[in-house]
């Protein structure tokens, strides 16, 4: 599990590093979402104050959200 975090961190400080240089920083960010799962997607749609339908297929779900970030 531990393993699981730290990749995950070391993958959010790469995308900001990215970000500082990169002017695509959005399509950084569509692909971030597209590696996680529903759910995950769901909670980082609660705290930004979005509310996603899981029935809904994952490419659906990332596009909303997206989308509305």
């Amino acid at each position: 599990m531990a393993k699981t975090k730290s990749k995950s961190f070391i993958s959010k400080c790469i995308h900001k590093f990215k970000c500082l240089f990169n002017k695509d920083c959005e399509k950084i960010a569509k692909s971030e979402l597209s590696t996680m799962t529903k759910t995950q997607l769901e909670e980082l749609g609660r705290l930004k104050g979005i509310e996603l339908d899981k029935r809904k297929t994952k490419a659906k779900l990332v596009e909303q959200l997206y989308n509305e970030l």
